[in-house]
C-alpha cells in the first residue's frame, strides 16, 4: 500500500459533479458536500473573474484522491477533526495514553503482586 498524505487537499472526482473539486474541499474541511458547492456558485455568482479560473485551475491541479486514503469512516472522521481542531486531538489522545497506562500500571502491580505469584505455583502443581 502506499502512504498518502491524510492533511493534503485532493479533489474527488468520484462524489463530484465537475472535476470534483467542491468534493474535495467538503472532504477536507469536514463540511457537507452541498454547503460548499452552494457557496462556491454563490462566490461565482459574485466574483465570476477570481473564482471560476481558480476552480478550474485546482481541478487541474489537484491530486484525485486515493481510493484507500482511509481505512473506514471513523478514520476519515479522526482525520477530519486532527485537520481542523488539532487541539481536540490532542487532547482525546492525552487522554486515551492515560487510560493505557493506568491499565498497564494495574496489570504491572497484578503481574508482580503475591497473588499472582502463588495461583501460578498452584496452577503448576495441579498439572
Amino acid at each position: 500500500m502506499t502512504r498518502y498524505s491524510r492533511n493534503k487537499l485532493y479533489k474527488d472526482p468520484r462524489e463530484g459533479t465537475v472535476m470534483g473539486v467542491c468534493a474535495g474541499l467538503a472532504d477536507y474541511l469536514g463540511v457537507k458536500l452541498g454547503v460548499v458547492r452552494l457557496l462556491t456558485m454563490i462566490c461565482g455568482l459574485l466574483w465570476f473573474i477570481p473564482v471560476v479560473p481558480l476552480y478550474f485551475v485546482l481541478g487541474f491541479l489537484l491530486d484525485e484522491r486515493p481510493r484507500d486514503l482511509y481505512r473506514d469512516e471513523g478514520d476519515a472522521e479522526f482525520w477530519r477533526t486532527a485537520r481542523n481542531r488539532p487541539d481536540v486531538t490532542k487532547a482525546e489522545l492525552k487522554r486515551r495514553f492515560r487510560d493505557v497506562d493506568r491499565r498497564m500500571q494495574r496489570l504491572e502491580s497484578f503481574l508482580t503482586s503475591k497473588k499472582y505469584r502463588l495461583e501460578r505455583e498452584l496452577r503448576d502443581l495441579e498439572r
